[in-house]
């Protein structure tokens, strides 16, 4: 278990805007995992631009905390995991699959989740996810409301389970098990992939989102209903001010030359994408 000084907890908690809880119970679960989600954005801006990642506790720290990034769910629930330990929860990362009730076990590695232990009582707290849960989840199986919309668990096996997210949400649902894993386990598939750039935050109640230069902007009114604003980014000028003004990725943290760099690498990213799109009519 990664040692944390009160600087490196007093860091994390700066940067969500939270004070330190009295003690770590359950409403202080909630009011961390809500804190963190509407400020630490998913983002793999790292991955695109060829960075390693990193799950030591040092770098975590660093970067979510000191330098106010966001980052990917391996990093991200690692680094919520230690702000809770640093508090006194039991925080576990544990092995995830997204959707793999639709693309089968082949998903099993692709995420992870968390699982942290409060009064007698564990919870799904996964702040990994693109689109995340509103509100840490008991770990029983059940229908669950959290504002407009309604999650359910189902224990699947011995040790596996599955979160349904609502119809409206960009996966239909989150299977995890329950075995204890270490951070280094997951390193090596952190930097495995680049895929499309990805930023992702929920603010202000809606749910912000850019792929590659496609920003949308999504407000629910409920489980199903949907309302899309979508817009192309034209010029490095307009990405760099979505990416610190929307998200809040501060872009000193780029590095010199990495605006421009990653502006680059969403330009054939987009490319790709029309082409494709092209060829699906």
């Amino acid at each position: 278990m990664q040692f944390m000084t009160t600087p490196d907890i007093d860091s994390l908690l700066k940067r969500i805007g939270c004070p330190r809880p009295l003690r770590p119970d359950a409403p202080a679960l909630r009011g961390l995992f809500r804190a963190w989600r509407r400020q630490v954005p998913y983002e793999n801006i790292d991955t695109q631009l060829g960075r390693p990642i990193t799950l030591e506790a040092g770098d975590l720290i660093g970067k979510f905390g000191h330098r106010r990034r966001g980052g990917q769910c391996f990093e991200a629930n690692a680094a919520f995991a230690l702000l809770l330990r640093g508090i006194g929860y039991e925080a576990t990362l544990v092995d995830g699959a997204a959707d793999r009730e639709t693309y089968g076990d082949e998903r099993w590695g692709g995420h992870t989740a968390l699982l942290v232990r409060s009064q007698d009582e564990t919870w799904l707290a996964d702040v990994g996810l693109a689109d995340p849960f509103l509100e840490p989840l008991p770990l029983r199986e059940g229908r669950y409301r959290c504002g407009e919309f309604e999650y359910a668990l189902e224990r699947l096996d011995e040790g596996v389970w599955r979160a349904h997210h609502h119809p409206a949400a960009l996966l239909s649902s989150v299977d995890f098990r329950t075995a204890a894993r270490d951070f280094s386990q997951y390193v090596a598939r952190a930097n495995s992939e680049r895929g499309q750039l990805m930023v992702h935050l929920h603010k202000d109640g809606y749910k912000h989102a850019l792929r590659a230069r496609t920003v949308r902007r999504v407000t629910r009114a409920g489980d199903t209903q949907t309302q899309r604003q979508t817009h192309t980014l034209t010029s490095v000028e307009e990405f760099a001010l979505t990416l610190a003004e929307v998200f809040g990725v501060p872009l000193d943290d780029l590095g010199s030359g990495g605006l421009h760099a990653l502006w680059a690498i969403t330009g054939e990213q987009h490319a790709r994408w029309l082409s494709n799109r092209a060829k699906a009519r």
